[in-house]
């Protein structure tokens, strides 16, 4: 790791101590969110401090992944690895939306709202299932099913992960409620899905893969028109397909789950119409693969429109139980294996090697080429591809052949200094990556790593039912294996296989253990047995996970505001509350004081409005043990708008460097600002990653305009609004402007009446809309009410849990206060 600048001599004088508040473990509701699995028994056979010693965020990691222990180290510290880096993906928006995750660490251009980006947000939702924190997924699938997700950039398999998380997590009646969610989402694709072929188009860019055959083939090879080999023509892909199965099976289970039989049996056939199109039109019998159909709208191929050649994307549906028999799978499934087909050092390549528009580099510095590059994401989908084709029986796979490819999967996720990495895509037959941009592509979170580990190398199978099936696929030669603490079903499971008893000491054989408990004892390496009942009473994360109210991903102009007496120049304020919480130099995240000359700064944040809170969180970077300047402060004042709440002067002895540290303050307090004022280790500067402040979430009925992700409004202080006591309000309101409040609670869903407080200072008539979670509310007329406030009620509907309000419309003469929740009569 790089210095963070140069060291300096730094002076200035001490500010005198006054009282002395040590770190304190506080009120559940006022520290960083903890797992709802945190209160059952843990089982400690493996080392769990070793295998993250040399990663950032260990409590994190602690609370939060299950360990493993295998033969394969490689494997094994790609796996520890890709932890720490889903972890840096998270990113948590505002209070009431919770977390996202992300593709790119930085925002990129083509990036929509909290810096989502749809592509890969099914491979992000298989690997964070595995989290113990549930909420981080299902922050994440409700900002899909009920926020403002954006769901058509390009293809995906959201409704398909959102059910199989239920398999893992056991919470099958949270989705049941998302069901008009999962339904919009399908629905937003019927303007691609052609009825004459009962398939669905699109451009293969928009499939996450440019310039791929498709492109190259109506081209001539890039030579007749070079745009549309990297945008490619409107293209029937099996992988875009197999998605819309995926999903109507899953909108079909869903729908069963929450008593639509109609609407089961509508989407089963659906789905089984999609797939039976696949066969006619995408299989090729000469090939015996399923391949790309070029639509003929815009391109007439001269023969039936299939390409000639073989993708990986060929390979993808049999993840969804497409295919899944002998004469579909067997010969797609060698070609993995063929060196003339997708086998590589590190491959598999995104296009068979035999194939004439096949190449290993790359013509241009261009970044993404899906013509032959090594790209995870598609290795993802295979490997689970070809461990559930070894799983019917029916299909010619080894375990030897799936160990194989996810021994070159981890092989393949290296730099360059023999550090675990991942970026966006490998040359298949050089050991370095083909598309990497320095602070862009680190940790580039596009595939599963772990999911692959859990589900098919240990083979936990997730399921529906009570049933805990464990069908491993590992070399004949292994002794031994190992998975400690997964969060399955609301339990934590741990089971280790010792093929002579001499590793563990639990006897030879299987033994499994559920919340702590031998449940399980047998000679062979695989079990399906039944679950215990849960408690009636066990805690879920649902009703009591904190919310951070100190994050701005807006940045400047929008609250909370943040200020520091000192901010490095390459440095910025806002990273310190942008919700993104990681610790690497590169790529930055972080505010530091480097360079100052004081033995002390402060960093400071104020709120659109008075908020109650009893503790601050301060994710502490410090890069000291790297070479740098940067390290833990030696003593911490915390103030208020009232004066000091803590004073940590001992912190620089109990600190967790790059790690999250909660100072409690001992009682709730009422505050516009919170301030941070960090003493230095002399010759040292200080720095954060980021500052949270936790709260227990509002559950109403009052909520404020204020607290919303505002577009085109700003937050106004008005002297003749009293719902706060500096007036705050949102003003500067328009046609285009926008004020999105999630979090609005609903205890059971139903009916309920909105009643919205507004000014109108105009002369004329304002129009409001309304939407309530993804759907249209309706709208209101917000008549002039001089300089009061008056108010405007709508009846609408709400669904179990947090819901989306989005308010948009008025004028620069409108100014929007409160919203109150009245839950209606049944």
């Amino acid at each position: 790791m790089q210095s963070h600048g140069s060291k300096i001599r730094r002076f200035g004088a001490m500010i005198i101590l006054l009282a002395s508040v040590s770190l304190l473990t506080p009120a559940v509701a006022q520290e960083p969110p903890r797992p709802g699995t945190s209160h059952i028994k843990a089982t400690s056979f493996l080392d769990q401090e070793t295998p993250i010693a040399n990663f950032t965020g260990k409590t994190f990691l602690r609370d939060n992944i299950p360990y493993i222990d295998i033969p394969d180290k490689t494997i094994q510290d790609v796996y520890y690895y890709r932890w720490s880096s889903l972890a840096r993906h998270l990113h948590y928006t505002i209070a009431g939306a919770g977390f996202v995750i992300t593709e790119f660490l930085h925002p990129v251009f083509y990036g929509n709202i909290f810096s989502t980006i749809n592509a890969a947000n099914g491979h992000h939702i298989d690997e964070g299932r595995w989290f113990r924190g549930n909420f981080y997924t299902d922050d994440y699938i409700r900002f899909w099913f009920r926020g403002p997700g954006v769901s058509t950039a390009f293809t995906h398999w959201t409704q398909d992960s959102a059910y199989r998380k239920t398999q893992v997590d056991g919470n099958a009646a949270s989705l049941a409620s998302d069901l008009e969610g999962m339904l919009e989402l399908w629905h937003e694709w019927d303007h691609v899905f052609d009825s004459k072929y009962g398939l669905y188009y699109y451009l293969p860019i928009s499939d996450a893969q440019e310039f791929s055959l498709p492109g190259w083939v109506v081209s001539n090879g890039g030579l007749n028109n070079l745009t549309l080999t990297l945008l490619g023509p409107n293209t029937y892909r099996p992988s875009h397909n197999a998605y819309m199965v995926a999903n109507a099976q899953a909108i079909a289970h869903t729908a069963q789950l929450a008593g639509n039989a109609s609407l089961a049996k509508e989407y089963t056939a659906i789905a089984r119409g999609i797939k039976n199109a696949m066969f006619f039109w995408l299989w090729d019998y000469d090939l015996h693969f399923f391949v790309d159909f070029i639509r003929k709208d815009n391109y007439s191929m001269g023969h039936d429109g299939r390409t000639q050649g073989r993708e990986l994307v060929g390979l993808f549906p049999y993840r969804f139980g497409i295919g899944l028999t002998g004469p579909y799978a067997n010969e797609p499934i060698k070609q993995l294996f063929d060196p003339e087909g997708f086998q590589a050092e590190y491959g598999p390549t995104t296009l068979e090697r035999r194939n004439e528009f096949y190449d290993a580099t790359k013509p241009s510095s261009y970044c993404c080429y899906w013509n032959g590059q090594s790209w995870p994401y598609s290795t993802s989908h295979v490997l689970k591809s070809v461990a559930a084709a070894y799983r019917t029986g029916k299909v010619t796979v080894t375990a030897d052949q799936y160990y194989s490819l996810l021994s070159t999967y981890a092989k393949t996720q290296y730099d360059t200094e023999g550090n675990p990495f991942v970026a966006e895509s490998h040359y298949p037959e050089l050991n370095a990556w083909s598309a990497y941009q320095a602070n862009h592509s680190e940790h580039y979170s596009h595939s599963t790593n772990n999911d692959d580990v859990i589900t098919g190398l240990l083979g936990l199978v997730p399921r529906s039912d009570n049933l805990l099936q464990i069908s491993p696929i590992i070399p004949e030669n292994w002794t031994y294996f190992a998975l400690e603490n997964v969060a399955y079903h609301g339990h934590l499971i741990t089971y280790l296989y010792d093929k002579d008893g001499s590793r563990y000491n639990q006897g030879a054989g299987l033994s499994i253990f559920v919340d702590g408990q031998l449940l399980h004892h047998s000679k062979s390496s695989s079990a399906l047995i039944t679950l215990p009942d849960l408690p009636k009473n066990i805690a879920t994360d649902i009703s009591v996970t904190p919310v951070n109210i100190a994050t701005n991903p807006l940045g400047p102009g929008h609250w909370p505001n943040a200020s520091a007496t000192t901010t490095f120049a390459l440095d910025s304020i806002w990273k310190a509350i942008d919700g993104v919480v990681f610790y690497d130099y590169m790529p930055d995240n972080r505010w530091t004081n480097n360079q100052s000359f004081q033995f002390n700064d402060t960093y400071a944040i104020t709120f659109a409005r008075p908020r109650t809170f009893s503790s601050v969180t301060l994710a502490i970077y410090a890069d000291r043990a790297q070479g740098g300047v940067v390290d833990c402060p030696a003593h911490i004042e915390v103030h208020g708008s009232n004066g000091l709440l803590a004073n940590v002067t001992d912190f620089g002895t109990k600190c967790l460097p790059n790690d999250r540290n909660t100072i409690s303050f001992g009682k709730e307090v009422t505050s516009l600002s919170l301030s941070v004022n960090m003493f230095i280790k002399r010759g040292y500067a200080v720095g954060l990653a980021e500052l949270e402040v936790w709260v227990p979430p509002n559950r109403g009925p009052v909520y404020y305009w204020v607290d919303g992700y505002l577009t085109n409004s700003v937050v106004v202080f008005d002297k003749m609004s009293t719902a706060t006591t500096n007036g705050a309000v949102v003003g500067n309101n328009s046609a285009e402007s926008t004020i999105m409040l999630p979090g609005v609670y609903s205890e059971s869903g139903g009916g309920a009446r909105l009643d919205i407080s507004y000014s109108n200072r105009g002369a004329q008539a304002a129009s409001m809309g309304l939407v309530i979670n993804r759907f249209q509310a309706g709208n209101a007329t917000l008549v002039p009410t001089g300089q009061r406030y008056g108010s405007v009620g709508l009846d609408v509907k709400l669904l179990p849990g947090d819901n989306y309000v989005t308010l948009s419309g008025g004028n620069e003469h409108v100014y929007f206060e409160t919203m109150r929740v009245m839950a209606m009569a049944r």
